[in-house]
């Protein structure tokens, strides 16, 4: 941002929380596509994977891939690794727990708490 004297200004609190939410909102439309959800789902399992063998996994093919790969990067979700002809994907897993950090905040518990029966719940505290 700069001012009327031509300086640089950091920007402001809600400008940084304006950037955080659409790069939330960007990570979440990358992972609304089923392929792409299981595209991470099978990266969280593992340290990294070829495109092919990803590909191969899901019965896709690679161009497929290449195409939900791209979208999993402009989010920042994947990380692309080239080795020689291969290119090994891993997921960021940092990025991806920071996002759904934000829905847990600390007058949210999980009843698994109260009940370990229902891990996945969430209720508010009284």
């Amino acid at each position: 941002m700069i001012d009327n004297n031509n300086s640089v200004q950091p920007p402001s609190a809600s400008q940084a929380a304006v950037r955080d939410i659409e790069l939330r909102a960007k990570i979440f439309a990358a992972l609304s596509d089923p392929t792409r959800l299981r595209i991470v789902e099978m990266l969280a399992s593992c340290e990294e994977m070829s495109g092919s063998e990803i590909a191969n996994h899901l019965g896709i093919s690679l161009a497929l891939f290449c195409h939900h790969s791209k979208i999993l990067a402009e989010a920042g979700l994947i990380q692309i690794r080239k080795e020689g002809q291969t290119k090994y994907n891993s997921l960021k897993r940092e990025l991806l727990l920071d996002c759904f950090a934000s829905f847990t905040p600390k007058q949210l518990k999980t009843t698994s708490e109260n009940n370990p029966k229902d891990a996945n719940a969430i209720q508010l505290k009284p």
